[in-house]
């Protein structure tokens, strides 16, 4: 092999170890938008939101506009 194809080899081999070390520090983040491509929200509060609404607002009906 010639040694340009050797630099260009390990240049490749450093960035995919690059990425690979910024996917794993920040999967957490990744995965997040990853799921939230959908545009859909999970978040607790959002999921069983509608339940607890009520019933907040059941405790609290100065809340309500008349």
């Amino acid at each position: 092999m010639s040694t340009v194809t050797i630099v260009v080899v390990g240049i490749w081999n450093a960035l995919l170890l690059t990425a690979l070390a910024a996917a794993i520090h920040w999967r957490t983040r990744m995965l997040q938008w990853i799921t939230e491509l959908d545009g859909l929200n999970r978040h607790l509060w959002e999921t069983g939101g509608d339940d607890r609404w009520a019933a907040f607002l059941s405790e609290h009906p100065e809340l309500i506009d008349p």
